[in-house]
């Protein structure tokens, strides 16, 4: 049987003196000078080891339970060890935290663990927060969460009582002095609802007392919502809407506005309040997104930035560089389905709505509501991770080459698909998208894109219908060319990916009908980049060149 190290004991209580976390406490208990003998140093490094382990949950909603990362095994020498210490230590805190370790592990006698624990973490409670240190409330109300739960799963009435007493104690002193930001508070009620204690006079004092933190305001509202009538529902149900429409209207513009407003919808719809669903499609639709304008650097980690600049630098000359930024878009595409399925959006996207016009207030309904809008919505996603790529190379190559108009046009141009003058256009627009002069590319590129597609497609299928009837007969436009080209042998998913693109009003960018018909403000450089990495994608087509591998796949 081991006998307790007066060293070690000694080094364990500095080590949790004034500590604001377990982990901090096994920090210095490592570097103490305990002694060097084998046993010093085994129980030194069993007592570290504890400190650095997180208890289990004790109480999980199911609809909220998750699997829980593997908890590393413990060998029976450190459980005798945390056994010897546990209930020799004079800090409640590690104590309580000692006596859930062996109460998981299932070594002794359960009863005894489960008090031990519970009372621990009740006295710890008192002393964090009598020591009115910047950690002590947070620490202390997660102390009561502890010992209530525990309380409740092992039957400990008296346990139970007495949590419930501080639990209260302590939510009448904090609304009664607002101290903190309101988060300890937020514990302290859920303990009190995990007690069967009605908190909806509380809660509704502590949403009108922390109304400036929305986050916090809303869990005191959701608090409310289990304790409150089911007559009160409905007005609760507004509040919380309104709370999120409140703070978006004094956030900045950008992604803290956009969240908020996104959470306003989905809440509304979620509760039945389509007005105020409305009220927040209406505000989305005036909101620009922040991640328009985003810089590359900011939005892409430096390896792939410098990965994307290599290949660039690799090429040989100014066209081998330009076919290099033509990336398989083919796994990105995919790649949204699957994430449709694992559910790893929320939010906005999942809520059957009109479409968002950044233009304006302007509702355009879709003909139906579509099973595939999560997925779509993540490969327009896609498609603006591939121009922030697109963008970068084309900055590399601008950097590495300096191209003037003659030298794009004679690395652009094609006999069938791009004769010599349509060349030098499309060369103009590079030149204007490097000068940044954003809306002159993408008005003189968009036309280019359609009349090579048009030409790639001449000789597989039809693209020119004769007079027929009534019909004048006509040449097809873009909307068809592009449904035309798995017929022709084009791969669907970049027909798709194009289609997105350009011309879909929907749920795509619909660029081509945008920028063409005045319907948008300048577009960000890496939809115009989209725009030409559309046309060098066919080009490579017609020059019968080889799509690099996607770095992103």
């Amino acid at each position: 049987m081991p006998q307790i190290e007066p060293s070690v004991l000694t080094a364990l209580m500095a080590a949790a003196k004034d500590a604001v976390s377990n982990a901090a406490a096994a920090f210095s208990l490592t570097a103490m000078d305990v002694g060097s003998s084998t046993t010093v140093e085994q129980q030194r490094d069993a007592l570290v080891a504890a400190l650095r382990r997180r208890p289990s949950e004790v109480l999980k909603a199911r609809e909220e339970a998750r699997e829980a990362p593997p908890i590393p095994p413990t060998t029976p020498t450190q459980l005798e060890i945390w056994s010897l210490y546990a209930d020799h230590v004079d800090d409640p805190l590690l104590r309580g935290h000692l006596h859930h370790l062996l109460l998981d592990a299932g070594h002794g006698r359960r009863p005894d663990h489960v008090r031990g624990a519970a009372s621990g973490y009740l006295d710890a409670a008192q002393l964090l927060l009598a020591a009115q240190d910047g950690h002590g409330l947070p620490r202390a109300a997660r102390c009561l969460k502890r010992a209530g739960e525990l309380s409740l799963k092992f039957k400990q009435h008296d346990v139970r009582e007495r949590a419930t007493k501080d639990a209260l104690a302590l939510a009448e002193r904090l609304l009664a002095s607002a101290e903190d930001e309101g988060g300890p508070l937020l514990v302290v009620l859920e303990t009190l609802q995990t007690l069967d204690c009605d908190v909806a006079d509380l809660a509704e004092r502590a949403a009108d007392l922390f109304a400036r933190d929305v986050d916090v305001r809303l869990g005191f509202l959701d608090a409310l919502r289990k304790d409150a009538g089911a007559s009160r529902h409905t007005e609760i149900d507004a509040a919380v809407v309104h709370t999120l429409l409140d703070a978006a209207d004094t956030a900045d513009a950008g992604h803290r506005r956009l969240y908020l407003l996104t959470e306003a919808a989905t809440q509304a719809q979620k509760r039945g309040l389509p007005d105020l669903r409305a009220r927040a499609e209406m505000a989305l639709q005036q909101t620009t997104p922040e991640w328009t304008s985003i810089r590359p650097e900011g939005t892409i980690p430096r390896t792939l930035i410098a990965g994307q600049q290599a290949r660039v630098d690799a090429a040989e000359d100014l066209r081998t560089a330009l076919w290099l930024t033509v990336q398989d878009i083919h796994p990105a595409m995919r790649a949204q389905a699957e994430a449709e399925a694992d559910g790893a959006l929320e939010g906005l996207l999942r809520i059957p709505r009109s479409r968002i016009n950044p233009a304006g207030p302007v509702f355009v309904r879709p003909p139906v509501e579509a099973n595939d809008d999560l997925a779509v919505a993540m490969q327009v996603r896609g498609l603006g991770l591939f121009g922030i790529l697109t963008a970068i190379q084309l900055d590399r190559i601008h950097e590495r080459f300096r191209p003037d108009e003659f030298e794009m046009t004679a690395a652009l141009a094609h006999e069938a698909v791009l004769p010599e003058p349509r060349a030098r256009t499309l060369a103009r627009a590079f030149c204007y998208y490097w000068l940044e002069e954003f809306d002159a590319a993408a008005c003189v590129a968009l036309p280019q894109v359609e009349q090579i597609l048009r030409e790639l497609l001449r000789s597989r299928v039809p693209v020119v219908s004769v007079a027929w009837g009534p019909s004048p007969g006509g040449v097809d436009l873009l909307g068809k060319l592009l449904k035309s080209m798995p017929e022709a042998g084009y791969p669907a998913d970049w027909s798709r990916a194009l289609e997105l693109l350009l011309v879909d009003p929907d749920r795509g960018m619909n660029l081509r009908n945008n920028i063409l018909h005045g319907l948008a403000d300048t577009p960000p450089k890496h939809h115009v980049a989209l725009i030409l990495q559309a046309a060098l994608y066919l080009l490579s087509h017609a020059h019968g060149q080889r799509m690099a591998p996607d770095p992103t796949a």
